[in-house]
């Protein structure tokens, strides 16, 4: 009896910790936004035009710099015991860049810009380290805690700026510490058996590479789309409570109607939707003055981050459906993302303040993104970087060397009854006797995750115990 009741206890440990990592991955947005709006966005007397872009780029690549360290440091360790000490130091590091910058401390323009490559290091490291933690929860919980996170952070954000006012930053380190503490605590219960290594095979590699380009252009699009939120100047009091709102409306609509509706928009579906008004907003945005600007940019704000929390849930579901190691899955795409966010912003960089191309016609280059990205989007369709031929079915049949009795039953239920791709690797493993944690073991998740698969898959089949989901399949 002992035994049973800790490996109940262990089942369900990690799935209730799932407040803590929304609001850990909320304060961690908040500081992002903190830094991005009242310290890049925002002109500063003391730096020029050009000085301030040229921040801004070192921010940008300082996130795709650490972020491949974060890569190659896995490769190396291989070993959880990495990540607390990173997040500290990268803690440690924007305290300094807060210190450095708000003393002055003798530093001229150009120097402070290129500083900025500590705070991107900050943002690179607890992303991909917060993106992992949500991981490690069931997939549509792990999707609805990015998108509270994000809800949350923004309005953690509006009200920072607005009672802090010239101690912003400082208020931001104490968020990014309060976020250290929330990671450092839900850490500990992270289910040990989804720490395993699941090493890329030499042909999924080459499936994977096609939704890598993808990704690259996918973060293109939206570097110069952030490049192109430059709002005109409004007070205080009117600009962050504004932005703040743009940030949550659409992802705060978008977490309404899966919670009300139970559906859940795939990657393509919010792609393919959001992709030619961005165009149209990036287009008038080039001819429009005055209030109209600000809208415009608003919108643009509010379609771009219900993009950028698209491709992290996106980021989920391959980790998930390819059952690779979490931290390795989501540092490859983030960087893929990253990469083109700071190529195309550069871009934008040279043109823009060295080149000094006409403002009238910079409109063209996120234009040209933007329809190439649709392009390729559409003639990829369900983005084949989640081939269905990868999950534990194909596999069983091909180690076997054909579909076994069992295989073939599961699939004839999972037909009849709409279980997903997952619920079907779940059933196959219950029909041929593994228990949960042996479940979890096999297809690297938790066993949270498994019991609550096993639940759907109950409630699907209107059975209430595995004999009688065994007597469904002898029935057949």
């Amino acid at each position: 009896m002992k035994g049973k009741a800790e490996s109940g206890a262990e089942e369900t440990l990690y799935g209730q910790f799932m407040p803590f990592v929304v609001v850990g991955f909320a304060l961690c947005w908040a500081v992002t936004y903190i830094f991005a709006y009242s310290f890049i966005f925002t002109p500063l007397d003391e730096l020029t035009v050009a000085q301030r872009d040229v921040g801004r780029m070192c921010y940008l690549w300082g996130v795709v710099l650490f972020e491949v360290l974060i890569y190659a440091l896995y490769d190396r360790v291989r070993s959880f015991r990495f990540r607390v000490p990173l997040a500290v130091a990268a803690y440690v590091v924007l305290v300094a860049l807060v210190v450095v910058c708000a003393t002055g401390a003798g530093l001229n323009g150009w120097v402070r810009s290129v500083l900025m490559l500590a705070a991107g290091l900050w943002q690179g490291v607890f992303h991909i380290l917060w993106s992992e933690a949500c991981v490690y929860l069931d997939m549509d919980s792990a999707k609805r805690c990015m998108q509270m996170s994000v809800v949350v952070g923004a309005a953690v954000f509006v009200v920072t700026t607005l009672v802090a006012g010239s101690a912003g930053l400082y208020m931001a380190l104490l968020l990014a510490f309060l976020s250290l503490v929330c990671y450092v605590f839900t850490h500990q219960f992270w289910p040990a058996r989804t720490l395993g290594d699941q090493p890329l095979s030499r042909k999924l590699s080459k499936l994977l590479h096609k939704s890598s380009i993808v990704l690259v252009i996918y973060g293109a699009v939206f570097g110069v789309g952030i490049y192109a939120c430059m709002a005109p100047d409004l007070p205080v009091y009117l600009s962050y409570p504004l932005t703040g709102l743009a940030l949550g409306l659409g992802v705060g609509v978008l977490l309404l109607v899966n919670v009300l509706t139970e559906r859940s928009f795939s990657f393509n579906e919010l792609v393919m939707a959001l992709l030619p008004v961005i165009a149209v907003v990036l287009t008038l945005l080039t001819f429009v003055t005055g209030m109209g600007r600000w809208v415009l940019y608003l919108m643009l704000l509010m379609f771009l981050t219900v993009f950028d929390v698209s491709g992290f849930c996106f980021l989920f579901e391959l980790t998930n459906r390819l059952r690779l190691t979490p931290i390795k899955s989501i540092a490859r795409g983030r960087i893929r993302i990253q990469l083109g966010m700071a190529l195309a912003g550069t871009a934008n960089l040279v043109l823009a303040d060295f080149l000094d191309l006409s403002q009238d016609n910079l409109f063209l280059v996120p234009l040209v993104l933007v329809v190439f990205l649709f392009i390729m989007v559409a003639a990829s369709g369900e983005i084949k970087a989640l081939p269905d031929g990868l999950g534990l079915a194909t596999a069983a049949s091909s180690e076997e060397g054909h579909v076994d009795d069992d295989l073939a039953k599961c699939t004839v239920l999972a037909e009849d009854y709409d279980l997903s791709r997952r619920e079907l690797d779940v059933l196959i493993l219950l029909m041929r006797g593994y228990d949960t944690n042996s479940i979890a073991e096999k297809l690297f998740v938790s066993p949270h995750t498994v019991k609550s698969h096993t639940y759907h898959i109950y409630k699907k089949m209107g059975v209430n115990s595995k004999q009688e989901l065994l007597k469904k399949r002898d029935e057949m």
